[in-house]
C-alpha cells in the first residue's frame, strides 16, 4: 500500500482516538433521539420493525411515486458532498437530477461511522438528520475516512447506525454503498469497513451495494491530493452508481 496516499486518506488520524469515544457517545446519544435504540446489538436488532426484511426495491418506489418527487437524502463523506468541486456537482446530486429526485445531501468533510468530521459529525449525526426529513430513500456509504478505527468499535457502531435509522424509518428503503477509494488499488483494510456496512445493511433489510471502483486507473479524474474526484470524475461515478441502483438486486 502507498503509505503516503493513505496517510493523505488520514489526515484527521490524530483525532481517531477521540473520534472512538466521543463519536460513540454521540451514537449512542442520537440512537435515544431518533428510536431509544441503545445496548448491546442484539437488543437493538430485536426490536427493529417487520417491515424492514420486506422493503421494497428501488425502482417499486420510485415508480409508486410517480407524479411527485420522491424524497431522498445521502449520508456520506467528503466523496458524497463533491469536495473541491461545485455543491451540484457532486454525484448525489448529478443522480437526483436525472431521477426528479427531492434530495438533501448532508454528507460532509472528514465523516465516518466513527470518524469526527470536519464539522464535529459523523453518521450518526447526519441520521438524526436525516430521520427530521422523512425520506423514502437514504442513500449511506462505507467511508476510508474510517481506516485506522478500532476494528470491534467501528463494527459495533456501524450496526448501531444502521439499526437506528431503520427503527426511525422502517419503510424507507436504505441504500448501503462500498466505499470509495480512487485510481489506486484499494488497501485492505478497506475490506472490514465494507463488510461491517454489508452486514449491517443485510441485519436491518437494506440494499447493499458494492459499486466497485469505478474510476480506477483513471488519475485524470482524480483532484491533485489523489482523493477527491474531479468534476468529470463525480459524473463518472454518478453514472455507474445510478447503473447500480437501477439494476436489480443479486439474486432478485
Amino acid at each position: 500500500m502507498d503509505e503516503a496516499h493513505l496517510g493523505r486518506r488520514a489526515t484527521r488520524g490524530t483525532r481517531a482516538k477521540i473520534a472512538l469515544g466521543i463519536g460513540t457517545g454521540l451514537l449512542l446519544a442520537g440512537a435515544i433521539a431518533i428510536g431509544g435504540a441503545t445496548g448491546a446489538v442484539g437488543a437493538l436488532t430485536s426490536h427493529l420493525p417487520t417491515t424492514a426484511s420486506t422493503a421494497a426495491p428501488v425502482g417499486s418506489v420510485l415508480s409508486a411515486s410517480a407524479g411527485r418527487e420522491p424524497v431522498v437524502v445521502a449520508i456520506g463523506d467528503s466523496i458524497m458532498d463533491g469536495h473541491g468541486t461545485k455543491a451540484d456537482q457532486a454525484w448525489p446530486v448529478l443522480i437526483g437530477q436525472k431521477n426528479d429526485w427531492s434530495l438533501t445531501n448532508l454528507s460532509s468533510d472528514g465523516s465516518g461511522f466513527l470518524q469526527l468530521g470536519d464539522a464535529g459529525d459523523t453518521f450518526a449525526t447526519q441520521v438524526q438528520k436525516a430521520v427530521a426529513l422523512n425520506p423514502s430513500i437514504v442513500i449511506i456509504s462505507a467511508s476510508s475516512n474510517d481506516l485506522g478505527q478500532d476494528d470491534a468499535a467501528l463494527s459495533t457502531t456501524t450496526m448501531q447506525t444502521m439499526v437506528a435509522l431503520r427503527t426511525a424509518l422502517p419503510y424507507a428503503q436504505i441504500i448501503a454503498l462500498s466505499a470509495f477509494w480512487g485510481d489506486t488499488t484499494p488497501p485492505a483494510e478497506l475490506d472490514p469497513i465494507d463488510a461491517d456496512l454489508q452486514a449491517a445493511a443485510q441485519t436491518v433489510g437494506a440494499r447493499y451495494i458494492d459499486i466497485g471502483q469505478p474510476l480506477s486507473g483513471r488519475p485524470d479524474l482524480m483532484q491533485g491530493d489523489d482523493v477527491h474526484p474531479t468534476a468529470e470524475g463525480l459524473s463518472v461515478l454518478a453514472s455507474a452508481i445510478d447503473a447500480d441502483i437501477e439494476a436489480p438486486p443479486t439474486g432478485s
